[in-house]
């Protein structure tokens, strides 16, 4: 019996095969592509007797190259291709030959190494695509004097390529002609942490990042995935926690490069290896950037104080027709926070993998995702009224009703962020609120996850 159970088995491992997957793993953290998770902001019917009169959008960059210290965990990867190759024709791998295939036709991206973090050419696409759909439901915003128009990003390449990209699309086939305001060295509208001590130090430094992230790749789950991989392979390298994470970086960057998103890098992971490598972001984003700390809501009111102000300023007859941000993940989910939305019931832990979390980064923090605020002027039968529509990714969110929140419920849910200030980054601050979440969130019950 034990005999016709293995021989059962090498068949299923034999045909098991990335290439022919019908539905591949498409959550890849917050290297996600836009399209992945995007709706389409022409596709909301337009509110009746109302027309947009002015529009505020906050966006992350678009899809980007790798940072430094992940170019190098995957240059380093990727000198295994060959072993990997070696290792099928000997008999000693578990991929199938198409996989095989892929990896002989596989190259390195030699330009990594000069343009780290920098947009490519897809992000530029994903940014260029939004400024276009908004410009094709809102053609009547696209004209006007160009001082009516504000567009800024932050002090990186990947944001000022992005806002060029958006003005392109939302500018492009038309007389309209913007200026892009140039970055801020300290921008604490868009990048309030970059100066925030407290932020800083007891948040990206602190303790309950660290241990969130170390407990991750000792727990079960994870080690599981890192001998599967070494099985799989069949290699001779011993693969160690971080090799195996380089490899889910070759896999979800090169993927989100290629026409058909895939990559033979994800080759080795199975779609359940690939729901516990996602879950890596959630953790990470969610301490650094989310509910782990009362630090990040507070730092996410920046954006939205210039929301309110912004078509505070129209309603009064004042006001731009159009004001878009652009700058990173960190922002955008402390935005989130800020607005208490995809907030967990207890905190996210590396221990606690809850498949139905909300918070999950493939969809709040994957490129491109953006807020879109639409205020609408309205006539109705007691008089000129407006109305404001809120959108996240191009789909209604839960923040207003898709007839829109009227002005008064808007003030009511976002005048408030007028009175922000950046009076508790100073490390001699008390929070008064008592409400700080524990430094250390996490089980004390190490080495395994809960399903």
């Amino acid at each position: 019996m034990s005999k016709i159970l293995l021989l059962v088995l090498s068949v299923v491992g034999a045909n098991a095969c990335y290439y022919n997957a019908e539905c591949h793993y498409q959550l890849f953290g917050s290297k996600t592509p836009y399209d992945t998770v995007r709706g389409d902001i022409r596709d909301h019917n337009s509110l009746p007797n109302c027309q947009a009169v002015s529009l505020w959008t906050l966006n992350r960059h678009g899809n980007r190259n790798p940072g430094t210290s992940v170019t190098a965990g995957m240059r380093e990867m990727a000198l295994i291709k060959d072993d990997i190759v070696r290792s099928y024709y000997v008999g000693n791998s578990q991929l199938c030959a198409q996989d095989i295939e892929n990896f002989n036709k596989w190259m390195w991206n030699t330009t990594l190494e000069l343009t780290q973090s920098y947009l490519t050419g897809t992000g530029y696409e994903e940014l260029y695509d939004i400024g276009k759909r908004i410009r094709e439901k809102y053609p009547h915003l696209v004209q006007g004097n160009p001082e009516e128009f504000y567009f800024r990003p932050t002090n990186e390449q990947r944001t000022i390529v992005s806002c060029d990209a958006f003005a392109h699309g939302f500018t492009d086939g038309t007389s309209l002609n913007v200026t892009v305001d140039d970055p801020r060295q300290r921008d604490d509208v868009i990048r309030p942490y970059e100066n925030c001590d407290r932020y800083q130090e007891e948040v990206k430094g602190g303790q309950s990042l660290a241990y969130q992230l170390d407990t991750y790749f000792l727990s079960a789950p994870y080690v599981a995935i890192q001998n599967a991989v070494q099985q799989r392979l069949g290699i001779p390298k011993n693969l160690t926690a971080s090799n195996v994470f380089a490899i889910y970086e070759l896999c979800r960057f090169f993927r989100s490069w290629s026409n058909n998103l895939q990559s033979p890098w994800c080759s080795p992971f199975t779609d359940e290896d690939l729901l516990v490598l996602e879950y890596y972001d959630d953790v990470r984003h969610y301490h650094r950037n989310g509910y782990g700390s009362w630090v990040n809501e507070h730092l996410g009111r920046f954006p939205l104080k210039d929301l309110y102000e912004n078509l505070e300023a129209y309603v009064r007859g004042g006001g731009r027709k159009v004001v878009s941000y652009f700058t990173h993940d960190t922002m955008m989910e402390m935005v989130f926070s800020a607005l208490g939305l995809y907030k967990e019931d207890t905190p996210l832990s590396s221990l606690i993998m809850d498949p139905d979390r909300v918070w999950r980064t493939s969809h709040i923090g994957a490129f491109s995702v953006n807020i879109i605020a639409v205020l609408s002027s309205c006539h109705e039968s007691e008089g000129q009224s407006y109305r404001v529509q809120i959108f996240i990714n191009e789909k209604v969110s839960p923040i207003c009703p898709p007839e829109g929140c009227s002005w008064q419920e808007f003030k009511d849910k976002f005048q408030h962020f007028t009175n922000s200030s950046l009076d508790f980054c100073s490390m001699d601050y008390v929070h008064e609120t008592g409400n700080e979440p524990s430094t250390n969130s996490a089980s004390p019950i190490r080495g395994f996850w809960s399903w």
